[in-house]
């Protein structure tokens, strides 16, 4: 058994940041809208809950100004990036380029919720729960449309850098 005594939380969050690098993560933009104010942010805290029924969990930092959107009983779309689109998850990741967003890749809306075409997935999902957690909020969403591409090459990270998978 192990026993931790008067542990330093500083080491403990810098190797917990370590460990987190190590694990390759789909690269997603997590996107939605309130009124006229919408939002975009990359996101790999990102997972599936449940099928029955389907649900996704969606973890936002509650200084993002996406999380200004994301509410109870509103859509959000998680669009789930192919290879390629490098370029739409930088920008929705650097903090002050929130205005250029929707100006990076193939826009559109459904149902008011802005998704991305080109991505390989766009998950559609009505926010039915949030649950705030110290700096982060967790939404749930049930599912209520999934767009595919014909062909799945989703964009990977992983210690700081994209991956892609070779075949």
């Amino acid at each position: 058994m192990l026993i931790c005594r008067n542990m330093d939380p500083d080491p403990v969050k810098k190797e917990f940041l370590q460990a987190m690098r190590g694990i390759i993560s789909t690269v997603t933009v997590v996107s939605a809208k309130d009124g006229e104010n919408k939002q975009a942010m990359t996101a790999t805290s990102v997972a599936s809950l449940s099928l029955d029924p389907p649900t996704m969990l969606v973890c936002i930092n509650q200084e993002a100004l996406i999380h200004d959107v994301m509410k109870e009983d509103l859509g959000f779309c998680i669009n789930i990036l192919s290879v390629g689109q490098e370029g739409l998850a930088d920008i929705c990741s650097i903090k002050g380029k929130e205005g250029q967003r929707f100006l990076e890749g193939n826009w559109s809306g459904f149902n008011d919720i802005p998704y991305n075409k080109d991505s390989q997935s766009n998950i559609f999902c009505n926010c039915i729960k949030a649950i705030e957690f110290t700096t982060h909020t967790i939404y749930l969403g049930e599912i209520m449309e999934v767009f595919n591409q014909s062909s799945f090459n989703p964009l990977l990270y992983k210690d700081g850098n994209y991956l892609t998978l070779s075949k």
